[in-house]
């Protein structure tokens, strides 16, 4: 077997032409090139060296193994650098999700930022229900991604049967609260309303909708009340529950985050003892992040923090921030 180190070696002794230069270019001593030397004849079955008192003279096997060897050290050489590099656009690769209404307020500007500070970063974006871009974290698509989970759900456990990934263990980086209005025709009694308690909504229908009806349920529970929910209305977005509380059909919930939407017929009031969303930025457990990933998440909770959404904030409060 021929040893790599001593074929480079060996293109050191055809540069200098002795033993000795070779040695003082690589920090050996004579003898030690020697002994190297003459493994690598006996590994190549061939005597590689004419010696002299005035040095060596590489034999037409050595030449021969010289020039292999070179190529053998180029294209290994090669082969660090693309590797180095490699692992350099990896660590500066960002792929990054999130869920709209967080897209909306802050993780778009988030990524824009990153971008601008990070200029030879590779970025790609995916905005998408939080089960949908835990499924890609967990297929390594993402890298990290912005999601929400309530106080009803079992973190990643209610994840993972909709995800159906297998075990998708996360690492969560809370970001802030997000807690859930209630919005009603801007001529309703209760539009004018500091903090509303459910009971004060009677037997106006809420629409309830995924994914946070079980935390409504919970709450109006714990308080007391049994408020008309209802189930007949499905939607994908809060466009379509706006549309439907501006129609007549009743009052319904959605999360501080999405007041960026609300319909100008429409307005959003404080409940006492709602659900709350918790945002959270995940990454998997099982992998280390890598400084790109760190990167945007020091944005994530510096831009979030001044933008007011990390601590309580009224309603009001909200809408002057611009956000």
């Amino acid at each position: 077997m021929l040893d790599l180190r001593r074929l480079e070696m060996l293109l050191e002794v055809a540069r200098t032409g002795s033993f000795a230069g070779a040695a003082e270019s690589l920090s050996f001593t004579p003898s030690a090139v020697s002994q190297q030397m003459g493994a690598l004849e006996r590994a190549a079955g061939m005597t590689l060296f004419e010696r002299s008192a005035r040095g060596v003279r590489l034999t037409p096997a050595a030449r021969t193994l010289r020039d292999h060897a070179q190529d053998v050290v180029m294209r290994l050489a090669d082969a660090y650098a693309e590797l180095d590099a490699m692992s350099k656009h990896h660590d500066t690769r960002l792929r990054f999700g999130s869920f709209s209404s967080a897209t909306g307020a802050f993780a778009a500007d988030a990524f824009c930022i990153f971008a601008g500070r990070y200029p030879d970063s590779v970025l790609s974006f995916s905005d998408g229900e939080p089960y949908e871009t835990l499924a890609q974290l967990a297929r390594n698509e993402l890298d990290l991604t912005v999601i929400f989970q309530l106080d009803g759900w079992r973190t990643e456990l209610d994840y993972r049967g909709v995800v159906a990934c297998g075990e998708l263990e996360l690492e969560c980086v809370h970001l802030f609260d997000d807690p859930y209005l209630l919005i009603m025709p801007s001529d309703h009694d209760l539009a004018v309303a500091g903090t509303i308690d459910l009971g004060d909504v009677g037997d106006v229908p809420i629409l309830a909708a995924a994914p946070w009806h079980r935390d409504l349920e919970k709450a109006c529970t714990e308080a007391g009340h049994r408020p008309r929910l209802d189930f007949s209305c499905r939607a994908t977005g809060f466009e379509a529950l706006q549309a439907l509380v501006a129609a007549g059909r009743g009052v319904s919930l959605m999360p501080r985050l999405a007041l960026g939407w609300l319909r100008q017929d429409l307005v959003a009031r404080p409940i006492a003892g709602a659900p709350v969303r918790h945002v959270q930025a995940a990454t998997q457990a099982t992998r280390s992040r890598s400084s790109a990933s760190q990167a945007m998440l020091e944005i994530l909770i510096a831009l979030t923090a001044s933008r007011g959404l990390s601590s309580p904030t009224r309603v009001e409060d909200y809408f002057r921030s611009g956000c």
